[in-house]
């Protein structure tokens, strides 16, 4: 059986050498270039491949047309991956007749995602695994061929703990290999239920809470020692690297009752008090120093029983400040689901500028939240100062609705171009960092099945058709943004959200008056018992983008690790979710049909097929589709949305239902009161008003 294998890591290797034990024609491997920057204890799998003489190569992007092309070549029967670390896109899992299968260290569906082996000790878990499964879009989320279980002994950490994952994988492979070349292998459907997805750590994670219990910290330290970038903690301003620790229980600390964790108990042993018990510190070292015992480490600094441990207190320049996000337009759909997230976080402070709060109330009592009431045409002086404070600047503000491209284009232009020209210049005045976004509109009528950020055509329609106006000022003003980053350093990135949806989309209200993005539109029409209109029949393809996966790539965008969004334009949409606005309608209708809520709405009227003109207008024009291509957000931010569109619209009608209702209720009983408290007039007198 022909067979391409993904692999990195100890795992890659072991996963060679089980194929060829076991007889697979193992046309190429693919493999990742060494980092640099790590510390590496595992074998190398491109020189095990070498040495077998077999093909191998090292893509910077397996899932480019070219190296798709190259792998449909070999013409796999099946293909493997083993701790491979990139996602692999569909149209490379679609190329083996047999299949696709991973090796995944945990036993699913816990612990998917990064890290399993570290996010397992951190945890305090006594028990992972190693487990076979099928390939799909979802990480980690395919059916089971098989699995082994490992113990997590008391002393183990990351390296061992992965090392005894690898030698659990040898005796997996020799059960399911045989069964995958003889077309027996089982394929046990994964429980949902049960499923824990955890995300790659970073080095800052190391960093130790004293407030947690003993147990915790020394989990912690497990996770992440050597060769892993440690758990780190402060003596004053000087950093120290814990390697080793141990738990001490409540009973068997030296801590008084009430003693502030982070305390020094004793410099020899080392202890710590902690929220719970006591850590002893084994082994460590100050940064840039050498490993030795925690007990020479607290004679060499001079630390004594009494001292505390933990971020500087008195040395604002050991202290790293949250990077300062300004979003101007924070009340709208990105606005405040990008607020959320980054709050979330914790590393990062949200100044935003809105006409109102209306979406953005849940949080303005957030430590790290700043909200002012302000135009973006008026207020120019609160935004330059603001942008001078900051170091990410968000500009959100556009009117960005079809209908409003029609009957007011100048106006499109004064605030889509114009205002936010300004903004442009004010950050290449003070150097900051602009994240803008030109939506999915600016590509236009692209002559592309699938849309590249860097080689499709922009194509818009007639000067006549005033639609374009809004692309045209979007367009413009990325390319302003481009050539200011090319000559004068501008730091920036471009993103194109495609039809995102999701809760708090914008409103009803908006709906009314034609100013919401369409699936709105027909929730009014089902809330409302009127006919859900069909513009041109509802022809319209669109890619729908969960709200929740699109601010996570967002996220990652400003997060910008090792600068890789520097100079680069992301398409964020989801490609699988291809769907007219009939389509989208049908789906709608057969939501809303069995929502629980239903009968508190009228009758279904019906769909209503209208010509564009008769509803936007002589000067609107459409397209039939807007698919992106991601293979960027896939490269450089190992981002690839997975939410079905079944389930954002499931989510986003119970959103409208549920809050509709909820303003009719207060509406009410708002009514209900006024009533009860009107004065009665006496009999003869007539009352006023």
């Amino acid at each position: 059986m022909r067979a391409i294998v993904l692999a990195y890591h100890e795992m890659g290797c072991l996963g060679i050498e089980a194929l060829l034990r076991h007889g697979f024609d193992v046309r190429g491997v693919f493999t990742h270039a060494d980092d640099a920057g790590e510390a590496l204890w595992f074998r190398s799998v491109a020189e095990l491949a070498a040495g077998a003489g077999l093909p191998v190569f090292a893509p910077e992007d397996i899932n480019h047309p070219l190296w798709i092309a190259k792998i449909r070549a070999l013409q796999p029967d099946v293909l493997f991956s083993f701790y491979y670390r990139n996602m692999v896109s569909d149209s490379l899992l679609a190329i083996p007749r047999v299949g696709c299968f991973n090796l995944h260290g945990s036993l699913l569906p816990k612990y998917r995602g990064r890290a399993p082996a570290n996010w397992a000790i951190l945890n305090g878990e006594t028990e992972t695994g190693v487990t076979l499964h099928h390939m799909i879009a979802r990480p980690d989320a395919g059916d089971i061929v098989g699995q082994r279980r490992v113990p997590i002994d008391a002393d183990d950490d990351a390296r061992t703990l992965n090392l005894k994952l690898a030698a659990a994988a040898g005796p997996l492979l020799d059960e399911c290999l045989p069964q995958i070349l003889k077309g027996t292998a089982r394929r046990v459907a994964q429980n949902e239920s049960e499923a824990t997805y955890f995300g790659r750590r970073k080095p800052a994670d190391g960093a130790v809470d004293w407030r947690k219990s003993s147990t915790q910290i020394a989990n912690l330290v497990r996770a992440v020692t050597r060769p892993y970038p440690g758990a780190f903690t402060h003596a004053k301003a000087t950093k120290l690297l814990v390697w080793k620790a141990e738990a001490l229980a409540a009973s068997a600390s030296g801590a008084e009752p009430g003693t502030e964790p982070g305390t020094v108990l004793s410099e020899d042993p080392f202890e710590i008090a902690c929220g719970e018990g006591t850590l002893r510190i084994t082994y460590a070292q100050q940064q840039g120093g050498v490993y030795c015992t925690g007990a020479q480490l607290a004679a060499d600094l001079h630390i004594v029983a009494g001292a505390r441990l933990g971020q500087p207190r008195d040395d604002r320049s050991a202290r790293k400040r949250k990077t300062r996000v300004l979003i101007l337009g924070v009340n709208g759909f990105i606005g405040n689901f990008l607020s959320e997230r980054l709050l979330a976080d914790g590393r990062y402070e949200v100044h935003g500028m809105d006409l109102n709060d209306t979406a953005i109330k849940r949080l303005e009592s957030r430590e790290d939240f700043y909200f002012h009431e302000g135009d973006i045409s008026i207020h120019r002086e609160w935004i330059e100062y603001h942008i001078k404070k900051c170091d990410v600047i968000v500009p959100l503000v556009a009117i960005a609705t079809p209908i409003e491209y029609t009957r007011n284009p100048l106006r499109v232009f004064e605030l889509d171009f114009e205002e936010n020209l300004r903004v442009v210049r004010y950050c290449v005045k003070y150097q900051k960092r602009l994240i803008f976004p030109s939506t999915s509109e600016v590509y236009g009528m692209c002559d592309d099945d699938e849309f590249h950020e860097d080689t499709s055509r922009l194509i818009l329609g007639p000067i006549e058709k005033q639609r374009w106006i809004y692309s045209a000022s979007k367009q413009l003003l990325d390319r302003v943004i481009w050539a200011y980053g090319k000559q004068q350093g501008l730091k920036f990135t471009l993103f194109r959200p495609f039809n995102w949806i999701g809760p708090r989309l914008d409103s009803l209200a908006a709906a009314r008056i034609g100013s919401s993005r369409a699936i709105t539109q027909l929730v009014l029409n089902l809330v409302e018992g009127t006919p859900l209109l069909m513009i041109d029949g509802g022809r319209q393809k669109r890619c729908f983008t969960d709200v929740g996966e699109g601010v996570e790539c967002l996220f990652r965008i400003i997060e910008n690790e090792g600068g890789r969004c520097e100079g680069q334009i992301f398409n964020v949409g989801n490609p699988e979710n291809e769907a007219s606005i009939r389509e989208l309608a049908d789906l709608l209708i057969d939501k809303f049909e069995k929502h629980p809520l239903r009968d508190r709405f009228p009758p279904l009227a019906g769909v209503k097929e209208i010509e564009s003109s008769a509803y936007y207008g002589q000067g609107y024009e459409d397209v039939t589709h807007r698919r992106p291509s991601i293979a960027n957000a896939m490269k450089r931010l190992n981002w690839k949305p997975v939410v079905p569109l079944e389930e954002s619209i499931e989510r986003t009608l119970d959103f409208f239902l549920r809050d509709h209702l909820a303003s009719a209720d207060a509406g009410a009983a708002a009514d209900s009161s006024a009533s009860r408290a009107r004065p009665v007039a006496p009999v003869g007198v007539r009352s006023g008003g």
